[in-house]
């Protein structure tokens, strides 16, 4: 919430914010993308595919959501120095976002979507958000 606070002041190393932030997520009591807004993600994905923009997934207003995806918005329009186009943000982020049951072959088959669909999120931000 403290928007001044200056983590290159503090000495913190890009890893350090990024594992925070990952642990935060990994502790909420429910995933920052909610169990049951996964399903309509995933059949909304199954039917419209990655590249409909347009009632691809409801809006989240999520305090923290909107944050976080900004936040991944941000880092992602800087891909040329930082590496971390809005696939490799997804790809690092959406097992803690969305936190899926592996316990189930339909989670162990959707991996993919799931990271397209958090992908879609960080490209899309200001549209979901």
């Amino acid at each position: 919430a403290d928007h001044g606070l200056d983590l290159a002041e503090k000495d913190f190393t890009v890893n350090t914010v990024a594992g925070a932030m990952k642990s935060f997520f990994s502790e909420l009591p429910e995933p920052l993308v909610p169990y049951a807004m996964q399903v309509e993600l995933v059949e909304a994905h199954s039917e419209y595919g990655p590249g409909a923009r347009g009632g691809v997934a409801p809006r989240c207003h999520h305090p923290c959501a909107t944050s976080s995806r900004f936040c991944c918005c941000r880092v992602s329009h800087n891909h040329r120095v930082n590496l971390m186009t809005s696939e490799n943000l997804s790809i690092c982020f959406w097992p803690t976002l969305m936190r899926p049951d592996f316990s189930t072959m339909d989670a162990l088959t959707a991996t993919r979507t799931y990271q397209t669909i958090i992908e879609l999120f960080i490209q899309q931000c200001p549209f979901f958000f």
